[in-house]
């Protein structure tokens, strides 16, 4: 399959109209003639994941974060987007992200997090088929089985699992932002709230909050929470009979966590 052939059936899966303004998804480099057999899936952009494309004989690299974004001036090779940049064009890896408009839709990167839970009656925040986050019921559980059932599910990762809350709360409706969500903690109402990269003043709000209004966060990896999409993009992929290969590379970025 062509590049552009590629590209074409993933603006039907991912409408590049859906990404935030301030998003930067797509192709972001390779040869629009260029054709492919074997695709490499990940959630992030490193070395590591480029080394193993090339590795494997991978000649698409389909991400979820864009690796140009923030305002790049410059691709001198001893700054690191550079000199990953200019390694992925040597060896002909092109590279493509899906990102926030891989987070809205049916099978994207929320929904994929919440089917894998195991979450009834899904919609997404809003109440609406599609959108960012999913809300959803299970069966009733305690916090403290319901962070277990994450950890099975998830990748591990150096810094774990947090939460705010009993473990001994009944759960039975769950509402998730796969990444960075705490924009969207107050947008819904149910038992416990999944996310990432939660800061210090948005936590300590909440747990104030839920003295008045018992409910529970739980913050998983940034990495974690999105890598279960990337079987659900992988089966898609094949579907177009190509070869699709999820990264076996961890791209979560902490190396320690000493307590």
């Amino acid at each position: 399959m062509r590049t552009a052939e590629f590209l074409a059936w993933a603006e039907s899966r991912w409408p590049s109209e859906l990404a935030e303004a301030w998003d930067n998804p797509g192709l972001i480099s390779g040869n629009l003639e260029k054709n492919h057999q074997r695709v490499m899936l990940s959630v992030d952009i490193t070395f590591e994941v480029v080394e193993q494309a090339i590795a494997q004989e991978c000649t698409l690299l389909v991400a979820h974060h864009p690796l140009l974004m923030g305002g790049i001036e410059t691709l001198r090779e001893d700054l690191y987007k550079g000199k990953l940049l200019t390694s992925a064009i040597k060896h002909d890896v092109s590279l493509f992200a899906a990102h926030t408009n891989a987070d809205v839709v049916e099978n994207g990167v929320s929904d994929s997090l919440a089917k894998a839970i195991g979450l009834r009656n899904v919609t997404a925040l809003d109440g609406q088929k599609e959108g960012h986050g999913r809300v959803g019921e299970v069966d009733k559980t305690t916090l403290a089985d319901f962070i277990q059932r994450l950890r099975a599910l998830l990748p591990e990762t150096t810094r774990g699992i947090s939460y705010i809350g009993n473990l001994d709360q009944s759960i039975e409706t769950v509402a998730l932002v796969a990444g960075s969500g705490m924009s969207f903690v107050d947008s819904v109402s149910a038992d416990v709230f999944v996310t990432s990269d939660v800061k210090h003043h948005p936590a300590l709000d909440f747990k104030q909050q839920a003295r008045i209004e018992p409910r529970s966060l739980v913050e998983i990896s940034h990495f974690a929470a999105e890598s279960v999409w990337l079987e659900v993009a992988a089966e898609e992929i094949r579907a177009l009979g190509l070869e699709a290969i999820i990264s076996t590379v961890n791209t979560d970025a902490w190396d320690g966590n000493l307590k």
